[in-house]
């Protein structure tokens, strides 16, 4: 299909309504059709001006078997023949009633214009694998967000990823590699490993041996969180009351971002009693009969001597306290008072 399209009208700025709707659409789909008749007609060229150099050499002068290798090649490199389309006006004609009647329009069968007899090659896109992520605490996979929608949980290196990277499959396969030529006795190729380059050393002052400079470390320190004793280097048990070395102990320098669930090598912390909480004493209360002064037994209201059940004259110890009476003179004044506000009110 060409690019050049119908003349312009002047009245067609003013067009309104369903008339410029219709001719967006017509103006987009004829770019698309001849931006994909355009590809084809350069494959058809590039692929009539190699059939030429190909069938140059005479078939006489080659063998049987060096006519075949080639034929051989020929086939694999220029793979399965591309597909191509000879209606397409009538497929982009389907396209276009499909969207008018998804806006609630419709396309007469006079309105459209595009020519039937355009041939158009499709495109061949190679194949991509759809990568998955999943969650590495619930197991849940990632969807378009970072966010997990079943724990909350950022996305972070640990989540696995389907498939995996392709340099953890090199990796395997090196090892695998490896793990063979090991097992046949050949030493194996370490085409990775890069040359070691020299150190950078200084004439020591003293005249003794050289000053080597090496990578500066940060050192670790462990205290237990019982006695407060620093673990010995490379060490999970405590000198002073050998406690094993678990997540509460604290580490020096702290790490909490990319150790949240505790330190390599750290063990669960053992369960501890709760703190003892202070309580008010009680008092015990007892009774005795006032007959045979024999105690009453707990929970029980009959004398298991006299069978004299209890009653206001039992002997209860301590005595129940006995709210005072109010000073008479103190009621006489509040008395008082009240009057007066009562009458001045």
């Amino acid at each position: 299909m060409s690019n050049q399209g119908p003349p312009k009208q002047p009245n067609e700025a003013k067009q309104e309504g369903f008339a410029k709707y219709l001719q967006r659409m017509r103006t987009v789909l004829r770019k698309g059709s001849s931006s994909k008749s355009e590809s084809a007609s350069t494959s058809q060229e590039t692929s009539g001006q190699a059939s030429p150099s190909k069938s140059a050499p005479p078939k006489t002068t080659a063998a049987p078997k060096t006519t075949t290798a080639p034929a051989k090649d020929t086939t694999t490199k220029s793979g399965p023949e591309p597909t191509v389309f000879k209606h397409w006006g009538a497929i982009q004609e389907e396209k276009a009633r499909a969207l008018f009647a998804k806006y609630g329009l419709t396309l007469e069968p006079g309105e459209w214009r595009s020519p039937t007899d355009t041939e158009v090659q499709r495109v061949a896109k190679p194949i991509r694998m759809r990568v998955r992520r999943t969650c590495h605490r619930c197991q849940t996979t990632f969807g378009i967000d970072k966010l997990c929608t079943n724990c909350q949980h950022v996305r972070c290196k640990k989540c696995p990823r389907y498939p995996p990277h392709k340099s953890s499959h090199d990796h395997q396969n090196e090892s695998a590699l490896q793990t063979i030529l090991s097992q046949k006795g050949k030493e194996p190729a370490d085409a990775s490993r890069k040359p070691k380059e020299p150190p950078l050393t200084l004439p020591s002052r003293t005249g003794g041996q050289d000053v080597i400079r090496k990578e500066v470390k940060q050192r670790i320190r462990r205290t237990c969180h019982r006695c407060c004793t620093t673990f010995a280097p490379d060490a999970t048990e405590c000198e002073n009351c050998q406690h094993t070395r678990c997540k509460k102990c604290p580490r020096e320098p702290a790490k909490l971002d990319k150790y949240p669930d505790g330190y390599p090598g750290d063990v669960e912390p053992p369960a501890e009693p709760p703190a003892r909480t202070w309580k008010k004493p009680r008092l015990r209360v007892r009774y005795t009969c006032h007959k045979c002064s024999t105690m009453y037994r707990s929970g029980e209201k009959t004398c298991l001597n006299c069978g004299q059940e209890k009653c206001s004259e039992t002997i209860r110890d301590p005595p129940k306290k006995q709210k005072p009476e109010p000073d008479p003179e103190v009621v006489r004044r509040v008395e008082e008072r009240l009057r007066v506000t009562i009458s001045t009110g």
